[in-house]
């Protein structure tokens, strides 16, 4: 979202900054030992110059088309990859992160770094990163484990199920949410329509809480009544239960199963399981729906869960997914228990057979992404058609999915080298410098705001003053600049490199058990909010933190080599997104003066995939264009402020 545009907003910026900036002498090389100049004459400020010439079409009228006039050389000179949905500098960047995670994990480049001399927790860093990564590469191996892994998952959860019984046991039934819940298993393949984990209380942003949130399971419900839809997801369950629970080994196999290959059995099997999720599909309100009652969002206690859900042991299921020495005695935060209540009566009716059917399921559709790919072929087929993201794209190279296993792994402790090399000396100061002083204009601009009443202007000073700034890297929890620190947090996760799914199958329960280990300590806002590699920036409202990784602040976006007029071009644009504080009367004047943008952006036109112009919505575009104006207003005005005090580039 924001890193698609951002190259954008930079060109303009530029363009802002040459035509309003004075001058500052020549000889000033200070500040981060950056050129502070009018004209920048180093060699990188050559490369910076160059490349962003090169996305602009100068040919074009700015005037007439300034979209064209900003990006018209970028989209000349990049086509969007068959396997992607767009292309921007954004993209790029992340094929360069993954190109790094790839120099460090793979040996047989010739490009890991070597540990520090007598650094212990260095080595072991490196190890852990490089044996995950080979494990991942090493197909021949996970081609011989076959389906064996994931059949004996399936097999230890159904050994929960007692099959003589009419209807579950609950404390049978908790066990097995909590044996799911466990492996992190999430929207939007949920388990019951339900997951558990841990978020900060909205009444108390310092205090972490369990939430239970209501998602409805794998598909939305009209998808259930779409006949062809239905008949391809049975279709689809039947084959991958008999591909992991049945006779034959498909691995063998020259052509993939096809529907007249699936034995009654495993058909039967896919009908109970798509006609139960249909149930429990039909109860669910959507999350974003007003009319759910503020009062069915209130916390509850386990004890008052057990009695609007007596199907489930709430008190049980806790203490099955809580590591040991973590109690947990608040209160539940739970979107819809309206919908909780629904499902218990469904679970009622319900059959222990179905359940164990439907359990297996919820584990085959998760963990055959970790599976060879025949195993795992009517899965990646069926999403495909729907359009549901794949964790793992077998139409990428297998490398590129292997360095993603490796961020989403163990991603700080790859992050650590990444800042070394790409995020160097006092990169990090600098941008928390230009985030501060564009947070100085913020505060400044609403104090000229004449429609501000007092009540919204001391909020929103407020608010923006005690903005959470997670920039570069984690400096707790862990401290990616410790190799040491890296070595304790990481621990709990050991990797084998021969045994890719158990890799796999530890990730995600170290995961959860880390997350839910945070639960007695307070919030750290801007703490591990992403991995230092990771392309994007975004603004969490609910702790009122910015977040800016490292491979973010790379290339056009940031170097501490770039002249401060181009760096701030950044900087400043994602403070807007902070400030959404308003009092009643306050909005409805911001209501008013939002028309305008409303009315600018929805005359502006795309083609679309039949050729004809299509007018942007600009009322649902709203938010992302007033954030982007007032970013780019205040990193302007930052950057104006910063020169006033700084005329002859001494700092």
């Amino acid at each position: 979202m924001i890193v698609a545009k951002i190259h954008v907003l930079l060109a303009i910026g530029v363009a802002l900054a040459a035509v309003h900036a004075s001058p500052i002498a020549d000889d000033s090389r200070h500040h981060g030992n950056r050129p502070n100049k009018a004209t920048c004459r180093t060699p990188h400020c050559y490369l910076t110059a160059a490349g962003i010439l090169d996305d602009m079409d100068t040919r074009a009228d700015p005037c007439q088309d300034f979209d064209q006039f900003v990006c018209g050389g970028f989209r000349d000179k990049h086509e969007i990859p068959s396997n992607e949905e767009a292309i921007s500098h954004g993209h790029i960047l992340l094929d360069r992160s993954s190109s790094f995670i790839r120099s460090v994990a793979d040996v047989s480049l010739g490009k890991a770094p070597k540990p520090a001399p007598g650094d212990v927790a260095d080595r072991n860093n490196l190890k852990k990163i490089q044996d995950l990564y080979s494990s991942c590469m090493d197909q021949k191996a996970i081609f011989k484990a076959g389906r064996k892994p994931l059949a004996d998952e399936v097999q230890k959860l159904t050994k929960l199920f007692s099959v003589g019984a009419a209807h579950p046991d609950k404390s049978v039934l908790s066990k097995a949410i909590g044996y799911i819940v466990k492996l992190g298993i999430q929207t939007p393949n949920s388990i019951l329509g339900f997951t558990v984990s841990v978020e900060v209380d909205s009444k108390d942003a310092v205090a972490n809480v369990l939430n239970a949130i209501v998602y409805g399971p794998s598909l939305d419900d009209d998808k259930y009544a779409d006949v062809e839809v239905a008949q391809l997801y049975r279709d689809t369950i039947g084959a991958m239960f008999q591909i992991v629970l049945g006779d034959e080994d498909v691995g063998n196999r020259t052509q993939p199963l096809t529907p007249a290959d699936i034995k009654k059995e495993w058909s039967d099997i896919a009908k109970d399981v798509v006609e139960f999720e249909a149930q429990v599909a039909a109860i669910f309100t959507k999350p974003d729906d007003p009319s759910i009652p503020i009062e069915s969002r209130l916390p509850r206690t386990s004890e008052q869960l057990n009695v609007l859900t007596p199907s489930i042991d709430w008190s049980l299921l806790l203490h099955e997914i809580l590591p040991a020495g973590i109690t947990y005695t608040r209160p539940l935060t739970v979107w819809s228990l309206q919908d909780l209540h629904k499902l218990d009566r469904v679970l009622q009716k319900t059959s222990v057979t179905t359940l164990q059917n439907y359990f297996s399921w919820v584990l085959i559709q998760n963990l055959s992404q970790d599976l060879a790919g025949p195993y795992q072929q009517p899965l990646v087929a069926f999403n495909n058609i729907l359009g549901i993201p794949l964790n793992s794209d077998p139409n990428i190279e297998r490398w590129k999915n292997c360095a993603t296993i490796v961020d989403n792994t163990l991603g700080h402790m790859v992050g650590h080298y990444f800042i070394k090399e790409n995020f160097k000396g006092n990169s990090r100061q600098e941008v928390l410098n230009i985030i501060n002083n564009t947070i100085t204009s913020f505060v400044k601009e609403f104090s000229a705001l004449t429609w501000f009443d007092k009540e919204t202007l001391e909020g929103a000073i407020k608010k923006v003053k005690a903005v959470a700034l997670g920039v570069g890297y984690s400096i707790e929890s862990p401290n990616v600049a410790s190799s040491k620190l890296l070595d304790e947090y990481y621990k709990g996760y050991t990797v084998d490199a021969n045994n890719y799914f158990s890799n796999q199958l530890q990730s995600y329960t170290w995961s959860v058990a880390n997350s839910f280990s945070q639960l007695p300590l307070p919030v750290k806002r801007a703490a591990k909010a992403s991995t230092p590699t990771t392309v994007g920036a975004y603004s969490n409202y609910r702790l009122n933190a910015i977040i800016m990784p490292a491979g973010y602040l790379q290339g056009i976006y940031f170097n501490l080599e770039n002249p401060e007029y181009i760096n701030y071009g950044v900087g400043g644009h994602l403070g807007a997104h902070e400030i959404s504080w308003w009092s009643n009367a306050t909005a409805a004047m911001y209501t008013e003066k939002a028309q305008c943008f409303v009315e600018q952006y929805g005359n502006f036109t795309i083609d679309g995939p039949d050729g004809q112009p299509h007018n942007v919505n600009g009322r649902f575009t709203l938010n992302e264009n007033i954030a982007d104006n007032t970013g780019l207003k205040m990193a302007y005005s930052a950057w104006k402020n910063r020169l006033k005090s700084d005329q002859h580039g001494k700092q």
